[in-house]
C-alpha cells in the first residue's frame, strides 16, 4: 500500500508542478504595454501580487500533496470521508475561500481582480485532479483489500 500511495503522490506532484508552471506562464502573458510612469508602477504592483499569489498557490499545493501520506494509517485509508479529505480537503477549502472572496468582491465592488480569477480557475482544476486521483485510489485500494 505504501508503494501505491507513493505513486499517487508522485502523480500529484507532477500535476502540481505542471499547474504551477502554467499559472506562471499565464501570469506573464497578462502584462500589457506601459506608457506612463503610473502604468509602470501599477504593472510592478500587479507583478508582485501575481508572484505572491503564485507562491502561496505552490505552497498550498505542496502541503496538500503531503497529506496523501496520511492514507498509510488504516483508520484513515478505510474511512471514505477521511481518505477523501486527505486527497481533496485542502484544495476544496481553498476553492471555497477563493470563491467567497471573488463573489464578495464582485457584489461589493463590481470588480474581480484578474489574479484572483486565475487563482480560482487553477484551484478548481487542481481540485478536479485530486478528486479523480481519489477515485482511482479508492478503486485500486479496494482491489488490494
Amino acid at each position: 500500500m505504501k508503494k501505491t500511495i507513493f505513486q499517487f503522490w508522485l502523480v500529484n506532484i507532477l500535476i502540481s508542478i505542471t499547474l504551477s508552471v502554467l499559472y506562471r506562464i499565464v501570469i506573464n502573458d497578462l502584462n500589457s504595454a506601459d506608457n506612463t510612469l503610473f502604468e509602470r508602477f501599477m504593472s510592478i504592483l500587479d507583478l508582485l501580487i501575481n508572484l505572491g499569489l503564485s507562491t502561496v498557490y505552490l505552497v498550498v499545493i505542496v502541503f496538500s500533496s503531503l497529506s496523501f501520506f496520511l492514507n498509510q494509517i488504516e483508520k484513515i485509508r478505510y474511512n471514505y470521508l477521511l481518505s477523501f479529505l486527505t486527497f481533496s480537503g485542502i484544495p476544496f477549502f481553498c476553492v471555497l475561500v477563493l470563491g467567497a472572496e471573488v463573489l464578495i468582491n464582485y457584489y461589493r465592488y463590481d470588480i474581480v481582480l484578474p489574479p484572483l480569477k486565475l487563482l480560482l480557475l487553477f484551484s478548481i482544476v487542481y481540485l478536479t485532479c485530486t478528486v479523480v486521483e481519489f477515485l482511482l485510489f479508492r478503486k485500486k485500494s479496494r482491489k488490494d483489500i
